[in-house]
């Protein structure tokens, strides 16, 4: 009886008070469980009554969804400058190979070659979605001034339009020019003229061993410098006219490759299933696309994004924990409050609902301060880039890019990161919402 007098007493004496500090909707939704519009607009003057504490968590959750951001739209970009430098530099979409050739690929041999390129040439051309194809014929060399030397790799290419069609060499040009019609010179990575101290208008001499197994030497001119961003080639490669090439290695008329872009329209997978029914028909040819000769940088590439989702979640969950830690708080804090809303005949529900939306708020307001800082930044950096060789020098660091990082801006993953947090946030508060709601309301009323 005693403990019936004092629940009845303190609904008596609160029920009115609280009913006007709710409003006429929650006035509507009480007893019972609240309406989810009276639920936020509750859960948000909740958030206003301890201020401090509330921007301290956002503050929290802001720093990781910051990292979270910045750090995702880095690797995107880093990803995506990459897969550009290996298209336009290196691989095109697409090579085809002589059978036998792609197995012994890392030895670059020369017993894998075809003839008649012009004519494989045309035929790839009209295949729908080939933009254009080059052939190219690739050897192991060593560059000298006289007194060093330095192995490389050697590339001839085709001048008179197909290898500028299918690659952006022109366009990486540093110093020099690029090479013309007819004329016998190189165009050096820039890397590599660092090391000889060499540039536009001097010579070096390439020595190279002919499909004979003999040694063959020959002195050229250096006709530019080329800085494509790919250390594959600014740092171990040189370019010279197929028609040197073939001579140096005594190769008339032969060449290791054809490499093929697809038109900017074009589906790569649609483009690539074609390309290989209708030249690998023949039995003489392999068609490889640039992911599948890249398999193991693309190995490289899942394996740094599975170490980036393991280093952000560690972030999230600093996160989650302070919010776990600020609704328990809020709900020791409120134990009386809790009880008297639970007397007057808000069920559990009611109560769990109110300090998920607490939660969900908090995680909400810090990722919408974290994401609009990270928009900032990322949108300042992806124009004027992250100077890497400033900060590190000449590192490698796994991709094939240098110098300058650029941040890819994705909204679309921006906006999945806050809402992410946000429903986060929700599940960090599940603990605190069904401790509070387990409580009883004669021993919450009673809580100093």
């Amino acid at each position: 009886p005693a403990v019936w007098f004092v629940c009845a007493m303190v609904r008596s004496n609160l029920t009115s008070a609280a009913m006007a500090a709710m409003g006429p909707e929650m006035k509507q939704t009480i007893p019972g469980v609240l309406g989810l519009r009276a639920t936020f607009r509750l859960g948000w003057r909740n958030l206003k009554r301890n201020r401090r504490r509330t921007w301290i968590t956002a503050s929290t959750v802001a720093l990781a969804v910051l990292l979270l951001q910045f750090s995702t739209a880095l690797l995107i970009g880093v990803e995506q400058q990459s897969f550009d430098n290996l298209i336009n530099y290196q691989t095109g979409h697409a090579k085809i190979y002589a059978d036998g050739y792609f197995e012994e690929r890392d030895e670059f041999p020369l017993d894998y070659t075809f003839e008649d390129g012009g004519a494989l040439q045309a035929h790839v051309e009209a295949i729908p979605g080939v933009a254009a194809a080059t052939p190219r014929l690739t050897f192991q060399a060593q560059l000298s001034n006289g007194m060093d030397q330095i192995p490389c790799l050697g590339v001839g290419i085709m001048i008179q339009g197909s290898d500028s069609d299918v690659f952006r060499i022109p366009q990486s040009v540093v110093d020099g020019e690029y090479l013309a019609d007819d004329d016998e010179g190189i165009l050096l990575g820039s890397g590599i003229a660092e090391i000889f101290e060499v540039g536009a208008g001097d010579w070096l001499t390439v020595l190279a061993k002919t499909q004979y197994g003999a040694y063959e030497a020959l002195d050229l001119p250096i006709v530019g410098l080329i800085g494509t961003g790919n250390p594959l080639i600014d740092r171990n490669s040189f370019l010279i006219p197929l028609p040197t090439a073939q001579y140096i290695l005594d190769m008339e008329g032969a060449a290791t490759e054809m490499a093929v872009r697809f038109s900017a329209t074009a589906r790569e997978t649609a483009t690539l299933e074609r390309l290989e029914s209708t030249i690998e028909a023949s039995g003489a040819f392999d068609v490889k696309g640039w992911r599948e000769m890249e398999s193991d940088f693309m190995a490289l590439v899942q394996a740094k994004r599975m170490g980036q989702v393991i280093f952000l979640g560690i972030f999230l969950i600093l996160a989650v924990v302070g919010i776990t830690n600020t609704i328990l708080m809020a709900a020791y804090e409120r134990t009386r409050e809790i009880g008297m809303l639970m007397a007057i005949g808000l069920r559990g529900t009611g109560i769990r609902g109110l300090f998920l939306v607490e939660g969900a708020l908090t995680g909400l307001i810090g990722g919408a301060i974290g994401s609009l800082i990270a928009l900032g930044i990322i949108v300042w950096l992806a124009s004027v880039g992250i100077d890497f060789a400033a900060l590190y020098g000449d590192m490698d660091i796994g991709y094939p890019v240098k110098d300058t990082l650029y941040p890819a801006l994705n909204l679309p993953i921006l906006a999945v990161g806050w809402l992410f947090t946000g429903f986060l946030a929700a599940i960090a508060s599940l603990y605190p919402a069904a401790r509070a709601s387990h409580n009883r309301p004669v021993e919450a009323l009673r809580h100093v």
